[in-house]
């Protein structure tokens, strides 16, 4: 997770098992959600960063 002006980015990589290579699949801001490897659902405006 990084910081962007105060607040959380998540950026989600997957690995391509073609090339062995992690391959990124999104960054979220607001709201991570997930459906791979299993259902996942964050608001990321509820964390408070220090």
């Amino acid at each position: 997770m990084e910081n962007a002006d105060g607040r959380p980015v998540v950026y989600v990589y997957e690995l391509d098992p073609a090339t062995g290579a992690y391959a990124l699949t999104g960054i979220h801001h607001d709201r991570l959600q997930l459906t791979v490897p299993f259902e996942l659902e964050i608001d990321l405006t509820e964390i408070d960063l220090l």
